[in-house]
């Protein structure tokens, strides 16, 4: 049964990760950038497409999951799940930095990283990926409350 899923799911990545990198294939070129749109979409199904694989090789190799049948095993997928929809509900709200600052301090602290990994990367990391979206790859995001403090 495990194979057979494991089988499955693994197949699915990798269809769905060939399916984006089409799709990312018709997206518009920028100007003279080296890089246009199609960039991020072909770096998050290239990761679906090799996770994909190692699901597959496992199954191929009959590697199964450590933890079968426990009714816990879905917890953290629907955590995940639930903070993503979270996030997007609440970005329009209380702006990129705040928003992504709540969804690192509870990923972090729920997926085992304790609170003082928590509290330090929570407050870091929204600055450092708010210069790379906006000074790198010039896309503006959402301030909320902080807009007086907009660079």
């Amino acid at each position: 049964m495990t194979a057979t899923r494991d089988i499955v799911t693994g197949a699915a990545l990798v269809a769905l990760g060939t399916l984006m990198i089409w799709i990312a294939s018709g997206f518009p070129q920028i100007g003279a950038m080296a890089f246009g749109p199609d960039l991020f979409p072909r770096i998050i199904a290239s990761g679906l497409i090799l996770s994909g694989l190692g699901i597959l090789l496992e199954a191929a190799r009959g590697i199964a999951p450590a933890s079968e049948g426990s009714r816990l095993q879905a917890l953290p997928i629907l955590i995940l799940l639930a903070l993503v929809a979270a996030f997007a509900v609440l970005l329009p709200v209380l702006g990129f930095h705040i928003a992504a600052a709540l969804a690192l301090l509870i990923a972090v602290w729920v997926f085992g990283g304790g609170w003082p990994i928590a509290t330090a990367v929570a407050p870091l990391a929204p600055i450092v990926l708010h210069f790379v979206f906006y000074s790198v790859l010039r896309v503006p995001l959402p301030w909320g409350p902080l807009t007086q403090v907009a660079w």
